[in-house]
């Protein structure tokens, strides 16, 4: 049976909401709480009246949420007393199947990076996150993941150049020019390229270099190129200024 992942998200809120809560120095009123859910858990809608339900499940739990008056009694404002008689303690924050679920498809969109550098962190990670699961938690995940199907990775798209995104995250992130040679997709002719790299955007199955060449006026837009064209990558000893770029408006190639 397909699992109820509303009760997860509403645990995954709950729990954030705790969590704020046991930080905070001073009370919260609710548009700043719900602010601060939103921004954490990549909320789109929140409503005052979830957020008072969700107070007030964690005080039926005995935790101490109190709601109380701030100054000039013109609104309310919710603290966790830490100096309660209860003694409360805030359990360390686990793993939850929504979580696994998302990482795991997460982990299917990224198949076209295997053999490369951010596959290795990725499975990584995945090896740290499995090692602490419970095997009850694993077979609800088998379970869970046959809700979701993911098409369109090649496996082998990158696995000849292992090094390829790493040298380029580096030119990157140090500023550094390079000169890259790609075979052309009509007549498999190499061109080459003295650029300065900028980003590289990954549009689903593709991975594209977006940089400017080094000889174009600053004005210039700039160009992107299929990584997995690419043949050969020199880093040169010749830095740079990185140029405006809005990375949510790159244009195509």
């Amino acid at each position: 049976m397909a699992p109820n992942f509303s009760r997860h998200e509403q645990f995954l809120r709950i729990f954030a909401l705790l969590e704020i809560l046991s930080t905070t120095r001073q009370p919260l009123e609710d548009q700043a709480l719900i602010a601060m859910l939103k921004d954490r858990l990549g909320l789109t809608r929140l409503s005052v009246r979830t957020l008072h339900r969700d107070c007030d499940f964690l005080i039926s739990c005995g935790y101490p949420v109190d709601h109380i008056s701030l100054p000039g009694n013109r609104k309310f404002g919710w603290q966790l007393s830490k100096l309660s008689a209860s003694g409360k303690q805030i359990p360390t924050e686990p793993l939850t199947l929504l979580e696994l679920v998302a990482f795991s498809m997460g982990r299917d969109l990224l198949r076209s990076f295997e053999g490369t550098v951010l596959w290795t962190g990725i499975e990584s990670l995945r090896h740290k996150i499995e090692r602490d699961v419970p095997p009850a938690m694993l077979d609800q995940l088998k379970v869970a993941r046959q809700v979701f199907h993911v098409e369109g990775c090649d496996p082998s798209r990158y696995a000849a150049r292992p090094r390829l995104i790493s040298t380029l995250s580096d030119a990157i992130s140090k500023c550094r020019e390079l000169e890259i040679e790609v075979r052309a997709e009509a007549d498999g002719q190499t061109v080459r390229y003295r650029l300065q790299p900028q980003r590289l955007v990954i549009r689903p199955p593709l991975v594209q270099l977006v940089g400017f060449p080094s000889d174009t006026p600053r004005n210039e837009k700039p160009v992107l190129l299929d990584i997995a064209r690419i043949e050969k990558v020199t880093p040169l000893d010749v830095t740079f200024v990185p140029r405006p770029l809005d990375p949510d408006h790159i244009p195509d190639a």
